[in-house]
């Protein structure tokens, strides 16, 4: 769901949350500017699909007191509902990626539809962060993945 938005930039606010709805927030970004997909173990066994923001972009609406953090290394905190245990959103600051920022996972976002955005493939496994590929996203629940079917 968006409910503001820029021409000029195609910056829109979205809304998200967890799935019990303990954790809500709302974050301001094209998502035609890309999106990431990294395969490091916590990104790829949670199905992490991810947007970065820049820490003024984002803003936790409810749910900070049922926050629970999971973090590898200072760098990154990957943040989950301690309610129903979803992965929402994660912040931190790593120069390869442009400094602080928040990301945020799309498949918590509220009646978005994505069809076409961009994802990029990262290298996260290795702490690389290097691009291993780029296509577009195809959702298998949209009406268009339907009408192929």
């Amino acid at each position: 769901m968006t409910t503001a938005s820029s021409p000029s930039t195609g910056v829109q606010t979205y809304r998200g949350s967890c799935q019990c709805g303990a954790v809500r927030f709302e974050a301001d970004f094209n998502p035609n500017a890309g999106t990431t997909r990294c395969n490091c173990t916590i990104c790829n066994k949670t199905a992490w699909w991810g947007v970065h923001v820049k820490p003024e972009a984002f803003r936790l609406v409810a749910g900070q007191e049922v926050l629970r953090d999971f973090s590898r290394h200072e760098a990154m905190h990957a943040r989950f509902c301690g309610v129903c245990g979803i992965r929402v959103f994660g912040h931190g600051d790593i120069p390869e990626l442009g400094g602080a920022f928040y990301a945020v996972n799309l498949n918590c976002l509220d009646g978005a539809e994505l069809s076409g955005v961009p994802v990029r493939y990262l290298d996260g496994l290795h702490d690389t962060w290097a691009e291993l590929a780029v296509a577009p996203y195809v959702s298998p629940f949209s009406p268009a993945a339907h009408a192929r079917a």
